[in-house]
């Protein structure tokens, strides 16, 4: 799932794949709209920041937007 999400846009590229298959756990299921949805928030969050790590804290927060408190 990790090399996809890399594949699929750069930001996934640096998330650890632990985390990416945590969220693929909880909320996105292989679902490729909810990947989408969750990148966008993602991206939101870190533009215009330098150096911004994607963090289990920061998909906590982004995965919240879109299901609700995991």
């Amino acid at each position: 799932m990790a090399a996809a999400m890399g594949a699929f846009h750069s930001l996934w590229e640096e998330v650890a794949e632990d985390d990416v298959v945590w969220v693929d756990e909880h909320v996105g299921h292989g679902n490729f709209r909810t990947w989408a949805k969750l990148t966008s928030h993602l991206t939101a969050e870190i533009y215009g920041k330098s150096r911004a790590v994607v963090d289990r804290r920061m998909l906590e927060r982004a995965c919240a937007r879109l299901i609700g408190p995991l």
